[in-house]
Order: structure tokens, then sequence, then C-alpha cells
């Protein structure tokens, strides 16, 4: 279960802050910008010990970010139990919960605010339609992104580049005009496939997505200061 990586070309974020920007940005969702994908992989893992299983380190991080069918798939051949009850239980609680406490990363919500104040931008996600419009809902986003792609809207999911290819074109921009912003090794390699300017902002020990530029914070002051000095281009 490894990913093909894309090669790396050379980026305008190899310098920073770039002298570039971009005609649209578009945002992962989980683990970039709020802080679900942990709570999913803590859900998944607390099923696992529950059956007495766990997965090794090298498939933990081949998983996360993925679609939730595979994940499924990987636990239930782990545990050795049907895949689609497996799929009932875990998706289930995981709806149960996703409302619950949604929590912002730490300069997510103000980065894409700032960036919609002046580029068109969307949102690319596994997560199925009705998660994806809860979540947004739940951040008070809804209406400060342009379009959202959900894992309903493609043929195939990240890592496959369908996701962003789709949200590119949505916004009318080429894919290489894009800055696009992922936390996981699935989503960056998704977004490098599509040919997407990238920065990653890893936030699940063990993910290290690769990108021309990596961030720790979303509230990072260089892309704070970047970002205030883009004109405006909606």
């Amino acid at each position: 279960m490894t990913l093909e990586p894309v090669a790396l070309l050379s980026s305008p974020l190899d310098q920073w802050p770039p002298r570039w920007s971009p005609s649209g940005v578009i945002f992962d969702c989980d683990g970039l910008l709020v802080d679900t994908e942990s709570q999913w992989v803590a859900l998944q893992d607390d099923y696992l010990a529950r059956h007495g299983a766990a997965l090794d380190p090298e498939t933990r991080r081949a998983i996360t970010g993925r679609a939730a069918e595979l994940v499924v798939l990987t636990i239930a051949d782990v545990v050795d139990k049907d895949p689609l009850l497996v799929g009932e239980e875990l998706i289930s609680a995981h709806r149960e919960h996703v409302g619950d406490r949604l929590t912002p990363l730490p300069g997510a919500l103000e980065a894409l605010r700032a960036m919609a104040a002046v580029r068109p931008v969307a949102v690319a996600s596994n997560s199925p339609r009705d998660l994806l419009d809860a979540k947004l809902d739940g951040l008070g986003i809804a209406d400060v992104v342009d379009t959202s792609i959900a894992i309903d809207d493609v043929a195939e999911p990240k890592p496959a580049p369908d996701m962003y290819l789709a949200a590119a074109r949505a916004l009318g921009v080429d894919p290489v005009d894009c800055l696009g912003f992922e936390d996981s090794d699935t989503g960056a390699e998704a977004a490098l496939a599509a040919g997407l300017q990238l920065i990653a902002v890893p936030s699940i020990l063990g993910q290290e997505p690769r990108a021309p530029r990596r961030l720790a914070s979303m509230a990072d002051p260089v892309l704070s200061g970047w970002i205030a000095g883009w004109e405006l281009r909606r």
C-alpha cells in the first residue's frame, strides 16, 4: 500500500516568501483546516484495540488521508471481520461525533478568509458530501469558499489527482496557477499529481508529505505577510 511519489519540480514556493501569487487556492479539510483527522485516526485505533489489534506504522501512514472505503477494508482485514459491518460501525461512530467539537487548526481559518478576500478558493476533501458540508457549516466557512469537491464528485479519491483537477476546473484556474494546502502524504501526492504549487502543513504524527514548501502551522507569520501583499483578483 505504497504511494507512487510524483517528482518534485522547481516551484515558485522554493523562495520564501515567493514573488509569485496564485490565481486560486485549494485547501484540504481534515487535518488542515480542522482537527478531525486526528479524531478519525483515534476512533480507528480505539476500534482496533477493542478487537485486540493494531496497525503497524507503515500501514497507518499509508491509509491516513485515504478514502474511508480503503480504511475500512484495511481494518476489516486486520480484525478479520466483514468489511460491511466494520464500515457501518466505524462510519456511524464518525458521523455521530463529527459535529460535536470542530476545532480549527492554528491560523487555518484566518488564512483561508484572508485568501478568500482576494482570490477564489475551494476545499477538496476525501470526505463524503454530507460530512464535508457539515464541517464547512460548523466552521462557519460554507459561504466563504467558492466551491467544494467531495469524494462523491470524482471518479477516484486522493491520492489520484481527480479532486484537485475538479476543484481547479470549478474555479476556472489552471492547476499550475493554483496554490494547494495539504497535511497528509496521500493528499500531497494528489495535489502534486494535479500540478498544484503545494504547501504542506502536517498535523498527524508520522505523516511526511512532500511539497516544495512545508510549514509547521498555518499561523506562519511569513505566510500571513505574503497573503497580505496579494492584489485583488476576484
